[in-house]
């Protein structure tokens, strides 16, 4: 009887120490971008930073262009084809699984890297698109 209270109050405490998807998402995305942020460049982009949004429940990555692929006009012919790549790299990610099953939103700010304020792209990814 001793063992089956003692049990049950570890159980409590373990659960209860648990933190929230939200606030792992939010400290994944902190570790992440400290760790390895910016990443090299690879086909001609970087991830400069992740931050998750606990308000919008939204991960969100700011990347750069750069050599070629850091030109408006290139990008805004090329939109649906990169909506549509980073749409399916959603879908097909395993590692996104708890967060999409959770029905998270995921954004990307693409910036220019001879003009850093310059947004090249902006697109939000929510359940309905990659579910």
């Amino acid at each position: 009887m001793k063992k089956s209270i003692l049990f049950l109050i570890m159980a409590i405490a373990l659960v209860g120490c648990q933190k929230s998807l939200e606030e792992r998402a939010e400290l994944e995305a902190k570790e992440y971008t400290k760790k390895y942020c910016p990443t090299p460049i690879v086909n001609y982009s970087r991830t400069d930073s992740m931050v998750f949004d606990k308000a919008n429940r939204t991960y969100i990555y700011y990347c750069t262009l750069t050599d070629m692929m850091d030109d408006k006009e290139v990008i805004d012919s090329k939109k649906d084809v990169l909506s549509d790549g980073l749409l399916e790299a959603i879908k097909g990610s395993t590692y996104l699984k708890a967060y999409k099953d959770a029905g998270f939103g995921f954004r990307y700010i693409i910036r220019s890297e001879k003009n850093p304020q310059e947004v090249l792209f902006d697109a939000t990814y929510t359940k309905k698109e990659y579910d």
